[in-house]
């Protein structure tokens, strides 16, 4: 019987699920829709149980519309979101929504970690912590919510949570714990030191002692899971971790000299490195979170088409949506096909895309969106054009940091949402002066899964051999070295931009925090009274 493996991206939007055959092929796809709530300004929470149903939703979903007989798949691997906190009783049941990766509540408690004097923070350059990171949403969660986080019995990282519901097993994975929890496999595991400093010495005594390797099989599919989804009982659940390094080794990102540019609701900046160093707005390099042996440089932006999604649901207009309608394309091939009749530099228009903050290379929570330069002449279409190639400003100036350090970057190879939009990667392509490669499979982070996955089955014997069969490409975008020297005048006037309001911006932030604080202070003493 021809073998096949499922892999599964928990992302911020929605669940995907994708049946692959062994040399990558996507057999079969199935996708479910995640919500995220708002609460406050810069907060993000998801519903675990709408997770669940998700998850069921899209494996049946890319069974059904595989063909293939499901006792055919061979393995499961799985990637989710990161940081994403899961708090759950003894039972294994969620104690509250998850506070999703993007969440910047935790700002107070990421500048007391930064301000620790640890060792450990060299994983940040010795700057800035972000508040993205697990121990400060941690250390916000004792702080705030201290009755949830005193009956929590485990707590988890999303792609844990995935691989606890597929199996029953309750693990941590190498990834994510690396790059966002301070674990170090190379000298001495979790900071229990710094964990101490900053009052969550207890935390550890909450999560699991298992730490697995990407593509290291956990344990076999729950008779529960098998039931809802139609799979085999018992079939290898393969060690995941964050979606966008799963991202990388489904684009096959896994040599020296390649950054891959992982797409979606935010953009990441990975590559791997042949040594370690640390540097400020940086990220890394971090032992062992892909393959092992190997060092990982990362970087990111935090709101990238998540922006684009704001400007489309929010704020265009009913001609274009018609047109999309009546032609039967996407909103986004329309404002692709404006966007692409407004020069270079959308005249004058330029947008810092900093809606959730920076991540890197400022790694500035309280940095904001900014919108520059409009005129009674700027359409739509000016809009979401400066809107794509603020972006890839953010990225060429995190480029730039990267060379600094002597990191070399010869081809990116991008997948996830951008990478179908043929003019943002020519926008990044020309802004940055690199060659970006367009892999075959446009599901790059499912595909990353299905990759891990074939290992756990024994298709094959590591994860650079397993990606060296299935990924595959579909073309090249060249550069438009012209454009690029043109280019560099709007990235100065991006970094300008930042540097020119970043205090104003802090004391926007800061005021509004103390405002909703103010609000909550009253409403809480007229419900004494």
């Amino acid at each position: 019987m021809k073998r096949y493996v499922l892999g599964v991206d928990g992302g911020t939007e929605s669940t995907r699920s994708a049946v692959f055959d062994e040399i990558g092929r996507c057999i079969g796809f199935g996708t479910s829709e995640n919500l995220t709530g708002h609460p406050h300004p810069g907060w993000a929470e998801q519903s675990i149980l709408k997770w669940e149903f998700s998850l069921v939703d899209s494996i049946k979903k890319a069974i059904s519309n595989s063909g293939v007989d499901s006792n055919a798949i061979a393995a499961i691997g799985a990637s989710a979101t990161c940081p994403t906190v899961v708090a759950l009783d003894k039972q294994g049941r969620p104690l509250r929504d998850a506070i999703m990766w993007m969440d910047l509540r935790a700002t107070k408690e990421a500048r007391e970690i930064a301000a620790a004097d640890d060792p450990v923070l060299k994983y940040v350059g010795f700057g800035n912590v972000s508040p993205e990171w697990f121990p400060c949403k941690i250390l916000w969660l004792k702080r705030n919510e201290p009755d949830i986080y005193e009956k929590a019995a485990t707590i988890l990282d999303q792609p844990d949570w995935l691989a606890f519901t597929l199996t029953g097993e309750k693990t941590l994975n190498i990834n994510t714990t690396t790059v966002r929890w301070f674990y170090d496999s190379t000298s001495g595991g979790f900071p229990l030191e710094l964990y101490r400093k900053i009052g969550i010495g207890d935390f550890p005594g909450k999560i699991p002692s298992r730490i697995v390797r990407l593509g290291e099989p956990i344990g076999g599919l729950s008779e529960d899971m098998a039931q809802k989804t139609g799979l085999r009982a018992g079939i290898p659940v393969a060690g995941g971790g964050a979606d966008a390094y799963i991202g990388v080794v489904g684009v096959n990102a896994l040599k020296e000299g390649m950054l891959a540019l992982i797409t979606g609701s935010s953009q990441l900046e990975i590559g791997l490195v042949d040594r370690e160093f640390h540097a400020p707005g940086i990220n890394g390099t971090f032992p062992d979170a892909i393959t092992p042996g190997h060092q990982v440089v990362e970087a990111g932006q935090i709101s990238t088409g998540s922006v684009l999604k704001w400007f489309k649901d929010d704020f265009v207009n009913g001609r274009i949506t018609e047109a999309a309608s009546r032609r039967g394309v996407s909103v986004y091939h329309v404002l692709d096909e404006m966007a692409a009749q407004v020069p270079l530099g959308s005249e004058g228009l330029l947008v810092l895309e900093h809606w959730q903050g920076n991540r890197t290379p400022w790694v500035d929570p309280a940095s904001r969106g900014v919108i520059r330069g409009l005129t009674l002449s700027h359409t739509p279409a000016h809009v979401f054009r400066a809107m794509l190639e603020g972006v890839a400003y953010g990225t060429a100036v995190i480029l730039d940091r990267m060379e600094a350090q002597g990191v070399e970057i010869n081809e990116m190879v991008a997948c996830g949402g951008a990478a179908n939009s043929k003019l943002w990667m020519q926008i990044h392509a020309d802004v940055t002066g690199r060659p970006i490669t367009i892999p075959e499979e446009a599901q790059a982070v499912s595909l990353g899964s299905a990759v891990l996955a074939s290992v756990a089955a024994g298709i094959y014997g590591s994860i650079e051999e397993a990606a060296g069969e299935m990924v595959r490409v579909k073309g090249v975008i060249e550069p438009d070295l012209h454009k690029t020297d043109r280019y560099r005048f709007f990235t100065n006037q991006y970094m300008n931009t930042y540097e020119c309001l970043k205090e104003q911006s802090h004391e926007l932030v800061k005021r509004v925090e103390e405002s909703r604080d103010e609000e909550r202070d009253l409403s809480e003493a007229s419900q004494d009274t």
